[in-house]
């Protein structure tokens, strides 16, 4: 038994130091819109650039950000609830991104990790950057990864 618990928490810390290179890696679920200043776009143009922006990171149904403000020793934090909405228990890892309002200059970044999390359950979390908040800052979710637990 003792194997099994050491095994799969370095499973899991391979995960996270994985799913971490990944989510810095500058990918963005952030999207873009075509600037106006090479003349007006069609009707369908503008629908088509609308239906190519990103959607969010895969899973995002799963995780509710529900509160972005700073924790006791005033880092920028945030407050997070995991759903499984899958049929199968599943574990997550999720990078959550801590910036500045006008989403100009990133303030850290902060970690969610739920293991063994049955379909239909949610789990609620906290994450912070270990770094001053700045005022009006944001939490955005940047990353998520959900496999079968």
């Amino acid at each position: 038994m003792g194997k099994k618990i050491l095994i799969g928490g370095g499973v899991l810390v391979l995960l996270i130091i994985v799913a971490t290179a990944i989510g810095s890696g500058g990918k963005s679920n952030t999207s873009t819109t075509p600037s106006a200043s090479s003349g007006a776009l069609a009707a369908g143009q503008a629908q088509a650039a609308v239906a190519a922006a990103p959607a969010g990171p895969e899973h995002s149904e799963d995780v509710t950000i529900t509160a972005c403000a700073p924790d006791e020793a005033g880092y920028a934090a945030a407050k997070v609830t995991v759903t499984n909405h899958s049929s199968k228990a599943s574990n997550y890892i999720i990078n959550i991104v801590f910036e500045s309002g006008d989403g100009a200059t990133q303030i850290g970044t902060g970690l969610v990790a739920v293991n063994g999390l049955q379909s239909g359950q949610q789990s609620p979390q906290d994450t912070s950057a270990l770094k001053p908040a700045l005022p009006g800052y944001r939490c955005r979710v940047q990353d998520i990864t959900r496999y079968a637990a």
